[in-house]
């Protein structure tokens, strides 16, 4: 193609870019943001949280015991069984002394939309191999750009949903986050009533009695709003084994769980993914896109009224002819 073929040309195809640039914004804000950021639907990931100076019932010996507590906690996704719009993913809990003796475990599975992090109920859901239980709330995250109000989420020692509740704004190293607290007052633990010695209830007699476990939680979350990622929790728990009559009571557990230095490193680089990727596709390239898409249409314009038939007319005929026709 010659160079005057390229001048010819030339306002046609800064107007045909600019036209693509300007017609790319909304179609990132409407379309490529709701594709790009979601959940995903492929998880393995583990996390720890420790108390370091707990108070707890050691099983084996019958006797309170203080000493570190270790809670890790798998997840992993289904990916065969989620979709574009939901995920499912499989949570397993473990509570373990520093002999990694377990002192508690739970298991669950559920799917949950990938953008508002909502539990979904379908696609085999269960809890500690109980399929009746309905799971609601949120699950393991907050919604994408998540607000200053209070939330429902499931619980998983208490078997049901409870309110968390929006406590202000905190800097977690150089991250802002939404703190969320969940206060739930002394409470019935479901499924897990056991006999203990009398004795070590102080009753008296010989044999066994049936108590049953009551949970206190103060739980606080540190979440970064724009991605909804949960960057590190504490969770304070008292548990009480009390008899029926609720004449005896013993802590079987006092402890304070907080997520490891490493894991909250961990999750402040995801948060930091999906902060740049929203960044990108809601800020910068709409803006870019449209600075330079409508620099192209002016220039376009420019060019062509440039080389206008007339101008063109006035460039062909020389000088001397232009004088000569006045």
């Amino acid at each position: 193609m010659t160079r005057n073929a390229v001048k010819k040309h030339l306002p046609l195809l800064l107007a045909a870019v600019g036209a693509f640039l300007i017609t790319l914004v909304p179609l990132l804000r409407l379309h490529v943001y709701d594709q790009v950021l979601k959940a995903p639907l492929e998880q393995q990931s583990v996390t720890r949280s420790t108390a370091e100076s707990a108070t707890y019932l050691d099983p084996s010996t019958m006797k309170m015991v203080a000493g570190p507590l270790v809670q890790t906690r798998w997840l992993i996704g289904d990916v065969l069984a989620g979709t574009a719009e939901r995920a499912v993913w499989g949570e397993s809990v473990s509570l373990t002394t520093a002999e990694d003796q377990r002192l508690d475990y739970h298991e669950r599975r559920l799917a949950f939309d990938r953008r508002s992090g909502a539990i979904v109920n379908c696609c085999g859901e269960y809890l500690d191999e109980d399929t009746r239980v309905k799971q609601t709330g949120q699950a393991f995250r907050w919604p994408f750009q998540a607000e200053r109000r209070d939330y429902q989420l499931f619980d998983l020692r208490l078997r049901r949903p409870v309110s968390v509740t929006f406590d202000g704004v905190e800097m977690v190293g150089e991250v802002e986050t939404y703190r969320y607290v969940q206060r739930t007052p002394r409470q019935l633990v479901p499924g897990h009533e056991a006999p203990l010695p009398r004795g070590l209830l102080g009753l008296k007699g010989k044999g066994y009695v049936g108590v049953a476990r009551y949970a206190e939680i103060r739980r606080t979350f540190w979440v970064e709003p724009v991605s909804g990622q949960p960057i590190r929790t504490e969770d304070q728990v008292t548990e009480t084994l009390s008899t029926a009559d609720g004449s005896a009571r013993l802590t079987g557990l006092n402890a304070v769980f907080r997520t490891s230095a490493g894991d909250v490193l961990t999750a402040l680089d995801t948060a930091a993914f999906y902060r740049r990727w929203i960044l990108l596709v809601d800020t910068v390239a709409p803006v870019g896109g449209g600075l330079v898409g409508g620099g192209c249409v002016v220039a376009a314009i420019w060019l062509a009224r440039r080389r206008s038939p007339a101008a063109q007319d006035q460039e062909q005929v020389p000088g001397d002819q232009l004088a000569e026709a006045r």
